[in-house]
């Protein structure tokens, strides 16, 4: 699955090119991606390994390694981007170049950690494996879907914002990456909701199963809702974090992301709801209804609505976030009734347990 990537992330600079971007800022994206590119392999191998762990409740490193790759990453780049330490300052192919360089870190560490854990798995069971690869594949081929589908719309978001400009781009990435950052919570707890959902229906005890989906849920909207209350009251000094305030060069740039940090506060809460309700369903073995309701949600609505508002309705980069945010709270609102649905129908139906005390997990 790397090479796939690998290959879209070698031609992307000339179709930004071809899009009409800019000379300067495509070269620019294209000496990054370049270098980025290594470091395929590493990240889709760090994923299956992160998934893993977590289905074996070992979420401790599953946190900790992220953690610990921050300031790595923050040194390499400090190192290769700006020349320090002898090095060249390669600009931006120096960040590509440490970002690289960071998950292939990371993917020795988790791979060493999986290496030092007692197999405890029963034989019977790991034999049962392989009657399962097609129930696995249904489950899994519609969640990679979805990840294409939510990824890809914000990566077409990014392109439709480079041909507004290199302001544009730069407050559309700054925004983005505080977004991200908030994001990590309610992911966690996505990832979370999926295990235990999946740990009580195990047992056979729907109505717990249930209140672990809906308990996660809320704190994902409490926690969402109070970083919003803070993007809403800080934008400039969030901002200040990444650019210089003082500097006239940066006023159009700043200009356009206390506006975008205005609809972010919005569309954050939507992204930390639906991203636990999607855990939630994986527990429920729910991948399919998801991935058509993403479909719907994200490209018929968001990326329609987007385009819509910043390129034929000339609201420009604020246009295209809002068009996000639409999109995020249609498939948020979805998927919290489609979760709804699927503890009630199971309520009802209720569920012997897949596996003895016994053989699972503690």
């Amino acid at each position: 699955l790397s090479l796939p990537l690998m290959v879209i992330l070698t031609i992307a600079p000339e179709l930004f090119a071809a899009l009409g971007y800019e000379p300067g800022l495509a070269a620019e994206i294209g000496n990054y991606l370049r270098m980025i590119r290594w470091g395929a392999p590493a990240f889709l191998g760090s994923a299956v390994l992160r998934f893993l762990l977590i289905a074996a409740f070992r979420t401790r490193v599953v946190m900790l390694v992220p953690l610990c790759a921050i300031p790595i990453n923050a040194a390499l780049n400090w190192v290769l981007v700006f020349g320090h330490l002898g090095m060249p300052a390669l600009g931006s192919a120096g960040s590509g170049c440490a970002t690289a360089i960071v998950q292939w870190l990371m993917l020795l560490v988790l791979a060493g950690y999986m290496l030092t854990m007692p197999a405890r798995v029963p034989l019977r069971l790991a034999l049962r494996v392989l009657s399962e690869i097609p129930r696995i594949l249904r489950l899994g081929l519609p969640i990679g879907a979805l990840l294409g589908l939510e990824v890809g719309l914000f990566g077409m978001t990014g392109i439709l914002m480079g041909l507004l400009g290199a302001d544009a781009l730069g407050a559309h990435q700054l925004v983005l990456n505080v977004a991200s950052l908030t994001f990590m919570v309610p992911l966690g707890l996505g990832q979370a909701a999926t295990v235990r959902v999946a740990y009580q229906l195990g047992l056979g005890l729907p109505v717990a199963a249930r209140r672990a989906a809906f308990v996660a849920v809320t704190l994902g909207a409490g926690f969402m809702c109070a970083m919003s209350l803070v993007l809403l009251l800080l934008p400039r000094t969030i901002a200040g974090a990444y650019v210089d305030v003082a500097n006239p060069k940066n006023a159009a740039l700043l200009g356009i992301a206390v506006q975008l940090f205005a609809i972010a506060a919005l569309f954050q809460i939507f992204d930390g709801v639906q991203v636990i309700a999607v855990g939630a369903l994986r527990g429920y073995r729910d991948t399919a209804a998801p991935m058509l309701i993403a479909a719907i949600g994200y490209w018929a609505i968001g990326f329609a609505g987007s385009w819509l508002f910043a390129f034929p309705l000339g609201v420009g980069p604020v246009g295209l976030w809002f068009g996000l945010a639409l999109g995020l709270a249609v498939v948020a609102t979805s998927l919290t009734l489609r979760l709804r649905f699927r503890a009630r129908a199971q309520l009802h139906a209720g569920e012997a347990p897949l596996l003895t005390p016994k053989e699972l997990p503690v």
